[in-house]
């Protein structure tokens, strides 16, 4: 018999796609498997499915939350789940996430007594009814914790881990795209949105005048009509007008190969960000950030040690910034050696370690 604790986590995401999903699977992946048994619920069939049996980490194809609405529905999924968790001998269930509302599959595991742990991947302003069930959340920094509600609901805080096997395995694109070794290359990764800054990414890399320097934006164009706030390919071109040295790439999967690309990381966001996987990723690849003191960013970015923090909107000061770590290769060596030590000591196992530990806290004796 497996006395091992077996601990449930739901996932909105099939896929490694997005910052929240990243975290879960990077957590899933360094798991001890001695101390307990994992099961994952899948909303949806995926990508992410030959991953999981690589790993050799059970899974179950589910559906999204049942939230109310149809009472057969919900009476159903209801059903469905107390009786998964009592065949599985389900002892935690985790969701990675906290944009619920009264899910079904949440209310089964609270009649059956199992414990709910919520992952506040982001700011929490407003909890929902179901929030009352869980026994914890866990914020991903102090200022999500410190931002969120409930007051009287625990918010543990466990940074966000970074697999460095994968960072390390990364490769420059340089060749690829047409750039030469002599050249410094400044790169914005993220979603091609208002709130991360690639506006001022592109207004500051306009006022550098360097003709060595080249900006690279990487990530996602959406239809703003579709998605506000987003910005197309047009927009993006319409913003950087005739500069050549400022080029769009597109969307790329393996992030880890723009920052091997990248001499410089650039954060700016306009947003109280969580905590900002971007900054995490460019110290595991000994890049120097300069980035926006918003949100989560300082608990991360030291400024003057592994980076530069600045101002949400100041384009002179990013400018100014990004201009010092281009004409210093020595800087820019110094800082992204902090920014690697810095993960290595906080940001790899260490976190893993201590969800481990937090979700076993919570296994009934």
């Amino acid at each position: 018999m497996n006395k091992k604790p077996i601990v449930c986590f739901f996932t909105n995401s099939c896929g490694d796609w997005g910052g929240a999903s990243r975290v879960l699977y990077t957590n899933l992946w360094q798991l001890d498997t001695t101390r307990l048994d994992p099961i994952l619920i899948l909303p949806c069939k995926g990508p992410i499915e030959p991953e999981l049996k690589a790993h050799g980490l059970r899974y179950e194809v589910w559906s999204g939350f049942t939230e109310p609405g149809s009472p057969a529905a919900y009476v159903r999924a209801l059903w469905k789940a107390w009786r998964f968790f009592r065949r599985e001998r389900v002892e935690v269930v985790h969701v990675n996430g906290s944009n619920f509302w009264r899910p079904a599959e949440l209310l089964a595991a609270r009649l059956a007594g199992i414990p709910i742990l919520a992952h506040y991947h982001v700011i929490n302003h407003k909890p929902s009814p179901a929030m009352r069930w869980c026994r914890a959340a866990i914020a991903v920094s102090h200022y999500t914790a410190d931002q969120s509600g409930p007051p009287a609901l625990a918010k543990p805080v466990i940074y966000n881990p970074i697999s460095l096997a994968r960072f390390d395995a990364g490769h420059s694109l340089r060749e690829e795209l047409g750039l030469g070794p002599d050249q410094v290359v400044v790169a914005f990764l993220g979603q091609i949105r208002d709130i991360k800054g690639v506006a001022d990414f592109i207004a500051m890399a306009r006022k550098i005048p360097d003709p060595n320097a080249r900006f690279l934006i990487a990530g996602e164009c959406r239809d703003p009509k579709k998605f506000p706030g987003s910005y197309s390919e047009q927009d993006l071109g319409d913003m950087v007008g005739d500069d050549p040295r400022i080029r769009y790439i597109g969307y790329v999967k393996a992030v880890e190969n723009v920052y091997h690309t990248a001499d410089i990381v650039v954060v700016p966001s306009r947003w109280q960000e969580p905590l900002g996987l971007i900054n995490l990723e460019a110290g595991a690849c000994r890049k120097p950030v300069v980035a926006t003191r918003v949100g989560g960013i300082p608990e991360v970015v030291e400024d003057g040690v592994n980076g530069y923090l600045v101002e949400p909107e100041d384009v002179d000061g990013l400018t100014a910034r990004v201009a010092d770590l281009i004409a210093d290769p020595s800087l820019r060596a110094r800082m992204g050696e902090a920014g690697r030590a810095r993960v290595e000591q906080d940001f790899t196992t260490c976190p893993v370690r201590a969800f481990e530990t937090l979700l076993l806290g919570f296994v009934r004796p």
